[in-house]
């Protein structure tokens, strides 16, 4: 034990000091009791630093039919890494900029009963890109234990073809939530700065934002934190981005938007009115997710009605 409390202490020293964080200072707050964020929901304004839709393709992988989450790889940013929700099995896909497809990879370790949504960001390691997929949705509020797979993102700087590659590695985080109820979730963004996991409630009146702390046991079933109460519900999908200034919640015709100010903490931001961005409406829309170099942003649908899904891309002015 003593060695590896040395070991994290190493790690969390090093991430403090290292250029990955901006401040050590109000962003890891949270509220001492949760907040009702109210917004004046008739006149919300539109944010003018992006185009409208550029559709870039059908999906050419057929088999992606229920899309539930994207993270833009970050060793190559023009690929996508995406995954279907509930029944399938326990792989990610990577398609191209333009809908091409790249392959599968199967996560050896991890199972996919209803996994709702992805994201890309720090970890225990520093300078190691971790993907986050959440094991988190539950349409009938029937399980108990929710869980968030946690693991290296693979290097797929080279890749240039299709490809079926096991992936080890993984690790996974189970929690619960603080009052003990199942909830439906589909929304999971990590927080750059501080390298905490939100989770945000899609089927209650009002969709709730909680918060795994890092570092996350790994090891026992950990308890979220409940930072507060949006004044809509049906969140479906979520990124904060890679410089951790942008945060973006998507229902199902409205991305939601706040600009984050320096040293601020996630829920310091959410008592801003928030901004909506240019949505092209899909039939089934559970997917966002920021570019790293924060040139755009990208929305995916499920398959829906006999609609084939289509890749958005909205590139900022």
């Amino acid at each position: 034990m003593t060695g590896f409390f040395l070991s994290f202490t190493i790690v969390f020293v090093f991430f403090l000091t290292s250029g990955c964080s901006k401040s050590t200072g109000q962003q890891d707050k949270i509220p001492e009791e949760p907040l009702f964020y109210e917004y004046d929901m008739a006149n919300l304004q539109y944010y003018g630093g992006f185009y409208e839709s550029d559709a870039r393709g059908v999906l050419e992988n057929e088999v992606i039919v229920e899309a539930s989450g994207l993270a833009v790889s970050r060793s190559n940013s023009s690929l996508i890494w995406t995954h279907n929700d509930s029944g399938d099995f326990n792989r990610l896909f990577v398609v191209g900029e333009n809908a091409e497809d790249y392959g599968e990879f199967v996560i050896q370790g991890a199972f996919n009963r209803d996994w709702e949504d992805m994201a890309a960001g720090p970890g225990p390691d520093p300078g190691v890109t971790y993907l986050y997929i959440g094991e988190i949705g539950d349409n009938h509020a029937v399980y108990d234990i929710m869980s968030i797979y946690r693991l290296p993102e693979p290097d797929i700087s080279g890749l240039d073809s299709v490809t079926l590659t096991l992936v080890t590695g993984v690790e996974r985080i189970d929690f619960v939530y603080p009052d003990g109820k199942s909830r439906d979730a589909e929304t999971l963004m990590v927080d750059p700065f501080t390298k905490d996991i939100y989770i945000v409630t899609k089927r209650d009146e009002r969709s709730i934002i909680f918060v795994a702390r890092y570092p996350q046991d790994t090891e026992t079933v950990i308890i979220l934190e409940k930072i507060g109460y949006f004044p809509f519900n049906r969140a479906l999908a979520g990124d904060i981005s890679s410089d951790g200034m942008e945060i973006a919640v998507k229902t199902d015709e409205r991305i939601y938007y706040w600009k984050r100010e320096a040293d601020e903490a996630v829920f310091e931001t959410f008592k801003r009115q928030p901004l909506l961005l240019p949505y092209t409406v899909e039939p089934q829309g559970e997917a966002f997710a920021w570019m790293p170099d924060g040139s755009g942003y990208y929305t995916l649908s499920e398959k829906t009605g006999g609609i084939e899904p289509v890749l958005y891309f909205y590139r900022r002015k």
